[in-house]
């Protein structure tokens, strides 16, 4: 893996000279003259991307969803076509499969589109590279591939050592779940939360399941039977009042997590949005599974 993440750097290195021909995560060819200099960020995860490379400057417009300050272009789908002409972009920055047909869209109208999709860990570093040759920034990125890179290793060496015996079960949801809750949408193989979960020495509940990207939706039932050591909620809510929800459920509260006080609420627009932010969860998950030893 190592290997194959060097050749990566090194084809970006090689690559980083305008203009400048990259395949994106949708495999498409996109051809750039010169380096950008006014980006319309479609999705907030593009933008975690970009502020990562520190090019928050270069970010003229973004979604309504976004926190970062820059003229809103309205909802993530569809995408406002009209708006995001009238800020005279050099390239777009889409996310996720379910903003292609937006892409496709807006080369109609002569925009230049690169369109991220990562879905695991390694693809955060593979889109940071990607990134630092549009923008230039080939050095800034191949330190944070390697940050990412020595990060998961370390983790993954030293959780490694412990017994499967001794892992705590865990689930994770981004269901502030009650008693009328009917699902909660949870992540399996195929998610970098799954993953996350893993190399950080947890056994995630429900890692033999997948579904889109890794997510899907489980049952009460399939919770209760397997009774998970801790359970992590990304919520969208204030902290305490999910916790006082939860403690309240009578569903929820009879699982030994909850009894036992082991419940990890964490951000759920920062770890639902994957960017290389998401890499620091394997500390905060680790600590919290083994308390901090």
């Amino acid at each position: 893996m190592k290997k194959v993440l060097s050749l990566v750097i090194l084809f970006v290195l090689i690559l980083n000279a305008y203009p400048l021909t990259v395949v994106d995560d949708a495999g498409r060819i996109v051809n750039i003259e010169n380096v950008p200099q006014r980006v319309v960020s479609a999705a907030p995860n593009a933008t975690r991307f970009l502020i990562s490379l520190d090019l928050q400057d270069k970010i003229v417009g973004v979604t309504d969803w976004d926190s970062f300050n820059a003229e809103k272009i309205g909802n993530l789908v569809p995408l406002n076509v009209e708006k995001i002409l009238s800020l005279k972009p050099d390239l777009v920055i889409t996310f996720g499969g379910f903003q292609l047909p937006d892409a496709k869209k807006l080369e109609k109208f002569g925009l230049n589109v690169l369109v991220l999709n990562p879905v695991s860990l390694n693809d955060i570093s593979k889109d940071i590279a990607l990134l630092g040759a549009v923008f230039e920034k080939t050095n800034e990125a191949k330190k944070i591939v390697e940050e990412i890179q020595s990060t998961i290793t370390n983790f993954g060496i030293k959780t490694s050592k412990i017994p499967f015996e001794n892992r705590p079960t865990v689930f994770f949801t981004i269901t502030t779940p009650n008693d009328e809750t009917k699902e909660l949408w949870t992540a399996g193989t195929g998610s970098y939360i799954n993953e996350l979960i893993t190399i950080a020495g947890g056994v995630n509940i429900t890692a033999p399941y997948s579904g889109n990207n890794g997510w899907l939706p489980i049952n009460w039932e399939f919770l209760i039977y397997n009774n998970p050591d801790i359970i992590i909620i990304a919520t969208y809510d204030e902290p305490n009042k999910t916790i006082k929800t939860i403690k309240n459920s009578e569903i929820f509260g009879s699982l030994k997590a909850i009894k036992n006080n082991k419940i990890l609420i964490v951000d759920g627009n920062e770890i639902s949005q994957i960017s290389p932010d998401i890499i620091k969860y394997l500390d905060i998950f680790y600590n919290f599974f083994y308390g901090g030893n």
